[in-house]
């Protein structure tokens, strides 16, 4: 291959990354908060298409990471449904006990308190979240807000 075909084909293979982007993933980042500007201190960003399903857990002061494997891989690129989970916080342990199982023996319990969301339940679902979608291309922000005001006792 002559010198001139050598830099053709570098300068090709140059063009063909810039457009495609970021290529096999995108580092995507962000911070998610309420609308108040309080950082929402835990849980779970997921975005999610028919084939993928990427994570990225929220640190304390609101920032999450996104990966698809393991952390810092990235988010292939496409179209995803933005939604939050793993909000989910428990009230104090206040009752414990015993019953009888179907065999007639006693099993102890304790109840570990009620089970609230620090969100709206609708910010979990894929379908009806209102995050909407992302289109992720290349490397990028996407700081997201929850439209409510943080409860009084949600840090974790």
């Amino acid at each position: 291959m002559n010198r001139l075909a050598k830099i053709l084909t570098l300068l090709f293979v140059a063009s063909v990354l810039v457009v495609s982007g970021c290529g096999g993933r995108c580092q995507v980042t962000g911070k998610v908060t309420f609308s108040d500007g309080t950082p929402l201190t835990f849980g779970t960003v997921t975005f999610s298409n028919s084939s993928t399903v990427c994570k990225g857990e929220i640190q304390e002061d609101g920032s999450y990471r996104m990966r698809t494997f393991k952390p810092g891989d990235g988010v292939p690129p496409g179209t995803y449904k933005i939604y939050i989970t793993d909000t989910l916080q428990f009230g104090e342990s206040n009752k414990t006990g015993a019953t009888k199982s179907t065999d007639g023996s006693t099993v102890e319990f304790q109840m570990i308190g009620k089970s609230t969301s620090v969100i709206p339940t609708v910010y979990s679902n894929p379908d009806l979240s209102p995050l909407g979608e992302i289109t992720v291309k290349g490397k990028m922000t996407k700081d997201l807000v929850i439209e409510s005001t943080p409860p009084a006792d949600s840090a974790n």
